[in-house]
């Protein structure tokens, strides 16, 4: 009985550090998320120390939320192995119209740099200094500079906030895979900044890798506070206490997901200028 206990608590812990980790990756707090879910704020934090027993009803409201699988909050997926695991995350991956057609769709996400044209696409978190770096570089590079969230509030035909709001994360995701076809249909050349939470959705960001050329824009978390506050923006960390906390959590959720570019560049590490000047070195060298 012991050992049946044991075994319980210890599914438990893995469930409450998968959901931190894909709540962290969309960059919800813990209060967006009762509210997405329907869920109380003590019962998550319970949850999510490994203290609460949530049921499948439960796991269901939770993963809707945060538009993704239940099995993903499962230890493995719920699969009997690590293997079979990472099958089915594959497979997870794959919206129903494309799982026919499944050995042509990963030959062309895994396409060559053809397919990538002269599209360089800024990945990062807010405060890395995408939209500032991409306005110059584009300059630099005599292309477009477009930014995905602003198409995506073209074809919604109002504001992200707006969107997310009464759509979810859903409806989120839906509209910017479409803005990114229409993006790579019309644009050959340009530089495309990003959402910082798109990688959170493992297809479109495997979309975007085969088709465009990467670059990772990380900032130290200080920087990325304080480029934030300048900003006057908090949509992530409204009302939250914790705001650096989260920040970090949120780095380090979507880190492994970023450092899939082709390139990485630290925009603490010089000025402004410096910072532009190493981005263009890279950018050339990427669509050479």
């Amino acid at each position: 009985m012991a050992e049946i206990q044991s075994v319980a608590e210890e599914g438990s812990t893995d469930v409450g550090v998968r959901l931190r980790a894909a709540r962290a990756k969309v960059g919800m707090t813990r209060r967006q998320l009762a509210t997405a879910s329907g869920m109380s704020e003590r019962y998550l934090a319970h949850i999510e120390a490994g203290t609460g027993n949530p049921t499948v009803a439960v796991l269901e409201a939770l993963a809707g939320a945060l538009d993704m699988a239940p099995a993903e909050l499962l230890p493995l997926g719920g699969e009997r192995s690590e293997a079979r695991a990472a099958a089915a995350a594959t497979l997870r991956r794959l919206p129903e119209s494309r799982l026919g057609p499944l050995l042509d769709q990963m030959a062309q996400l895994g396409g060559a740099n053809s397919s990538k044209g002269r599209r360089i696409v800024l990945l990062g978190m807010r405060g890395a200094g995408k939209s500032s770096l991409g306005k110059a570089l584009a300059l630099r590079l005599r292309v477009p500079f477009l930014e995905m969230s602003k198409e995506v509030e073209i074809a919604y035909g109002g504001e992200m906030r707006l969107l997310i709001e009464l759509g979810g994360q859903s409806a989120l995701r839906r509209y910017e895979h479409e803005a990114w076809e229409t993006l790579i249909a019309e644009h050959e050349s340009a530089v495309i900044a990003t959402p910082g939470g798109i990688a959170a959705d493992p297809v479109l960001f495997d979309r975007l890798l085969a088709t465009a050329h990467s670059i990772w824009l990380e900032a130290s978390p200080d920087d990325h506070m304080q480029r934030v506050m300048a900003q006057g923006d908090f949509r992530p960390m409204a009302s939250n206490r914790g705001a650096m906390e989260d920040l970090k959590a949120i780095l380090q959720a979507r880190a492994s997901e970023y450092a899939r570019a082709e390139a990485q560049l630290d925009t603490s590490a010089q000025d402004f200028e410096g910072t532009v000047d190493r981005l263009e070195q890279m950018a050339r060298r990427l669509i050479a």
